[in-house]
């Protein structure tokens, strides 16, 4: 597959752009509960109980704020589009070998899938349409795989017309799946992809999922603790001054180092992070953390530091992912500076980036990852006053 870095990060920026002033259609778009598995959220109400022990009426307790959450709908198209890509961005948009490993999985249970068996007659058009890479925000709307699948349903029916969809809730799904599939190729398109999806769900993922799920309780409890127990409150500051009091951390199977970050159904943030195999590399979570919720920032910085020649050649795209991931490393310098050396190493390490001249992480981190000084210098002036805003 072609490189598609440019357009993978103006895609990534407007997607947070439209979700930072509240433009996604969740509302309308999201049903049912959550297909999710919450880590450390209360389940019940409290009782409270009056002196001598007498229980009195119950008291709810607030709402866990940025709970541990895996989400499986999430997983499942994130997890077909790893399966149907060629993953040349710099930073991985998936799990190193992701879809390797699993088909190493599948031939041991003998396993082959629609999605396995039209994979390379998808893959012709991923490179074509920048509507495509969008698509991979799409479960972030949605409550549940039902409620996402009932909506590609209807715009596959009604042939992308919003006018022939019968009520106004059915018009926003339609008209918003029509602005990633446009053209009837495109409708085939996503016809054979959600086919491939459903088959992969009922014969694979769905049962492989839980099973991966079940035997990573163990980290899922050591991330819940280091977020909770230590590093939300170093992380609260900024996230309160941006704009992402609350959000749900998700940790997904498929992704890498590059993260998700979209409006969720209830227009919190949601940000999608690798989930570590090992519970010592739940620092992981963290580093991807950092590098994602500076999205905004960095999308704005480089917006106004460079022309617009630099943004029609996809000069001011490349920036953008290059900011992240500098502006992951800024921030953590100030509000952990114990995870900083760690983070620059990773993100060396996801990028692949090596010298004959050198080996020290900070050094190949700084040649890898250059930016113009001014972006760089305005991009950490801005962290810096969010940082000491009140």
């Amino acid at each position: 597959m072609p490189h598609v870095f440019p357009v993978r990060s103006l895609v990534r920026h407007l997607w947070r752009r439209a979700s930072a002033l509240g433009l996604g259609l969740s509302a309308v778009l999201a049903s049912g509960c959550a297909a999710a598995i919450p880590v450390g959220a209360p389940v019940s109400p409290t009782t409270a109980a009056a002196p001598g022990g007498a229980p009195t009426t119950p008291l709810a307790q607030p709402a866990l704020r940025w709970p541990v959450r895996t989400v499986e709908h999430i997983d499942l198209w994130l997890h077909a589009f790893a399966l149907i890509s060629e993953d040349t961005t710099r930073v991985r948009l998936y799990r190193n070998g992701y879809r390797d490993s699993l088909v190493v999985v599948k031939n041991q249970r003998n396993v082959l899938t629609s999605l396995d068996a039209n994979r390379a007659t998808l893959a012709r058009r991923l490179p074509l349409a920048g509507g495509y890479l969008s698509a991979q925000f799409l479960p972030f709307e949605f409550s549940n795989w039902d409620a996402m699948k009932y909506a590609i349903e209807r715009f596959l029916q009604f042939e992308g017309d919003p006018r022939r969809a019968p009520d106004r809730e059915t018009q926003a799904r339609v008209a918003m799946l029509a602005s990633m599939f446009p053209g009837a190729a495109d409708r085939e398109w996503l016809r054979l992809f959600l086919a491939g999806v459903i088959d992969e769900q009922e014969r694979f993922f769905n049962a492989e999922h839980s099973r991966v799920i079940r035997t990573r309780a163990p980290v899922i409890t050591s991330v819940d603790s280091l977020w909770q127990q230590v590093y939300r409150v170093k992380f609260e500051r900024f996230l309160n001054n941006t704009s992402q009091r609350q959000g749900d951390l998700l940790l997904s199977l498929p992704i890498g180092g590059e993260g998700r970050t979209a409006a969720g159904p209830n227009r919190q943030t949601m940000v999608a992070v690798p989930f570590p195999a090992r519970s010592q590399d739940a620092v992981h979570v963290l580093y991807v953390l950092a590098h994602e919720v500076t999205g905004t920032l960095v999308g704005s910085v480089v917006s106004d530091n460079t022309t617009p020649a630099e943004q029609r050649a996809g000069v001011a795209d490349r920036y953008v992912s290059i900011g992240q991931v500098q502006a992951g490393a800024m921030l953590l310098a100030i509000i952990a500076p114990e995870l900083r050396d760690g983070y620059v190493r990773f993100y060396v390490e996801q990028a692949n980036i090596r010298s004959s001249r050198t080996t020290a992480y900070n050094a190949l981190f700084d040649t890898g990852f250059a930016l113009p000084p001014a972006i760089r210098e305005a991009i950490q002036r801005q962290i810096d006053i969010i940082l000491s805003g009140i």
